[in-house]
């Protein structure tokens, strides 16, 4: 005798979920202010826009990912010069008034 289980269909996919203008935009304003939020805040933050906690879950800890990956796919020629352009403005900001005259 076989298993029930072996015949059971699995249950179908939910479909994807395409944020609305509002809801993006305000997950990434927050995101931007806080990277991760408490569990609490997380809920508020789902009250408020009509999804799921589970999906505000979702989206942060793909922000943090999505961060780390363009943070890490930097060239690093960019970075050098946009240092090397940042390191003479600071510094003047670090010079005494005695070290212009």
């Amino acid at each position: 005798m076989a298993n029930q289980a072996e015949h059971q269909q699995p249950a179908p996919k939910k479909p994807r979920l395409v944020f609305t203008d509002l809801q993006r935009r305000t997950l990434q304003a927050i995101f931007k202010e806080t990277k991760r939020p408490s569990k609490e805040m997380q809920v508020t933050i789902a009250r408020q826009l009509g999804l799921e906690p589970t999906t505000v879950g979702n989206f942060f800890m793909n922000a943090r990912r999505r961060s780390m990956d363009k943070w890490k796919d930097e060239d690093p020629k960019t970075v050098a010069v946009e240092e090397e352009q940042l390191s003479p403005t600071i510094g003047i900001a670090q010079r005494q008034p005695s070290d212009v005259l």
